[in-house]
């Protein structure tokens, strides 16, 4: 698997490491965010919690959790957050 200082094209992987990578969750998907905490938009300036994201592509593996490109749908501000973000 990729480490975190390289960016990933999703384009590139293999479907044995896009499933190891992305588990439960892909591309495309929207889910839901930061659960027990409060997180700042700064693009927008909003305060967020239990917001929702799409999944944009794959950053890589942090301490063996996988980071995630997303795009907020608060304003569309594109950043990425960690798998423990995501509620599950």
């Amino acid at each position: 698997m990729k480490e975190l200082n390289e960016n990933i094209n999703i384009k590139e992987l293999n479907d044995r490491d896009l499933e190891q990578v992305v588990g439960g969750y892909k591309v495309g998907d929207t889910v839901q965010c930061s659960p027990d905490m409060i997180a700042y938009c700064s693009n927008c300036g909003r305060l967020l919690k239990n917001y929702d994201v799409t999944i944009t592509g794959i950053r890589g593996v942090l301490n063996g959790k996988t980071l995630y490109w997303v795009e907020r749908k608060c304003c569309g501000h594109k950043s990425s957050i960690i798998e423990t973000e995501i509620l599950g």
